[in-house]
């Protein structure tokens, strides 16, 4: 790799972390304002999850789309769509909470825009880095997520006690405004399109790589799989749907932990709105530690599924003991609810960015993406809305972190099934 290309690859991770940061900020705003709102407005817990429901539903499923849009069409225009739609939306929120049915409707139009976030980058990435480069990029801009986390939680806590929550959309939408002007202005420099080249397909050189790795002989092994195959055939020899569903049980209990732990530690603990909001900033630190953690476990273990049945494993010993220890101090629920969260940011790491890498040879890798990391979103937008229900009719939190319990008991069931067949085809993969 020539000097000249190593920094233009570096520049690119940059540029798409910082689409990547901003699209979060534009997401989890809402999410981590749902509390301040619900106090300062008098809406109810269940009518503002709704709203965040929709926007993970609409999220979820607009991966499949995204992610099919991305393997065809410019990647690079796709996200300077979503960022302008999502300046929009964000700016729009603050004028809807009087009317649920505009909230709900503004916030699944945002949950679109960011659909059209992940596959791009990850497309725009596996086209233009070096296959041993990939992971590296995806790991960072997993990194940046969780930075973005913390940002907005700062950024809504401080906005909330000085000057009100409808500041925290202001500031955020003019951040997706500059950054759709940076994209715009610096993309086509790190990311060129090849003159000829049909928008998402591979480079001429990718081509030549794949048939270096093509066997020569008419024989294959049972576990690999030709670079032409189907989408299907693909999935069914990945053994994908165990996987699926267990990402699922990830963007469960991720995402409802992250937009209901201020709801957590106010009701279990006694905590202030701002200061409810402002301790859970404990959770993307975490996050951000568990991103390190989580390559280096994968790395000893060896394999992207097993290690993220370990994280679930993990998962499964703190749900626990929070049901066990439910009641006790903030110094004990806060760093364990903390280490929960960042087990599941982990296992998302795993399962939804480097899962798909393994299919940048079969050239659906944009499709692949966008697919696994839409179940992260059934699992979301079903735990958001029914936290705050099953505390309510369950009365208390405690038989929730018995759900959590099951849910991560039947994730670990699930990689373990998937192995079988998730196993001999990575094996036969010799991109990874």
């Amino acid at each position: 790799m020539s000097q000249s290309e190593s920094r233009r690859g570096v520049a690119l991770v940059a540029l798409c972390c910082a689409v990547y940061f901003t699209s979060y900020l534009t997401r989890k705003g809402y999410e981590a304002s749902i509390l301040a709102i619900c106090d300062a407005t008098g809406l109810a817990r269940t009518a503002a999850g709704l709203a965040s429901m929709a926007t993970l539903a609409v999220y979820g499923l607009g991966q499949f789309a995204t992610g099919f849009l991305a393997d065809l069409f410019d990647p690079r225009k796709i996200i300077f769509l979503a960022l302008l739609v999502t300046a929009g939306c964000n700016a729009a929120i603050p004028w809807t909470v009087d009317s649920v049915p505009a909230m709900v409707a503004v916030c699944a139009v945002n949950g679109f825009a960011q659909a059209m976030f992940w596959p791009p980058i990850v497309k725009i990435v596996a086209q233009n880095l070096r296959p041993e480069a990939y992971k590296g990029a995806v790991f960072w801009i997993s990194v940046v997520a969780q930075a973005a986390i913390i940002a907005v939680f700062f950024l809504v806590s401080g906005c909330t006690h000085f000057a009100g929550w409808r500041l925290s959309f202001a500031v955020v939408t003019g951040l997706a405004l500059a950054m759709a002007a940076l994209w715009a202005a610096t993309v086509r420099r790190y990311a060129p399109g090849r003159p000829g080249d049909r928008p998402g397909m591979r480079r001429p050189a990718q081509d030549e790589q794949l048939e270096k790795e093509e066997p020569t002989s008419g024989k294959t092994e049972a576990h690999q799989v030709p670079a032409t195959a189907s989408l299907g055939a693909l999935l069914v020899a990945a053994g994908i749907l165990p996987i699926m569903a267990a990402i699922v049980c990830q963007g469960f209990l991720r995402d409802g932990i992250e937009v209901w732990a201020s709801s957590i530690v106010k009701d279990q603990y006694g905590l202030g709105t701002s200061g409810s909001i402002f301790s859970v900033s404990l959770l993307p630190i975490f996050g951000v530690a568990s991103m390190a953690a989580t390559r280096a476990l994968r790395r000893w273990i060896g394999d992207e599924v097993k290690a993220a049945a370990a994280l679930f494993a993990t998962g499964l010993a703190c749900a626990t003991l929070l049901f066990a220890a439910n009641g006790a101090t903030l110094a004990v629920g806060l760093p364990v609810l903390a280490i929960l969260s960042a087990t599941m940011h982990g296992a998302n790491l795993l399962l939804t960015a480097e899962v798909p890498g393994h299919f940048a040879r079969h050239r659906h890798v944009g499709t692949v993406a966008g697919l696994l990391n839409a179940f992260t979103y059934v699992g979301a937008a079903i735990s958001i809305y029914g936290f705050p229900v099953l505390c309510e009719r369950l009365h208390g939190w405690r038989p929730v972190f018995a759900v959590w319990m099951a849910v991560l008991a039947l994730a670990v069931a699930l990689c373990l099934l998937a192995l079988r067949r998730w196993l001999p085809f990575t094996r036969g993969d010799s991109r990874m």
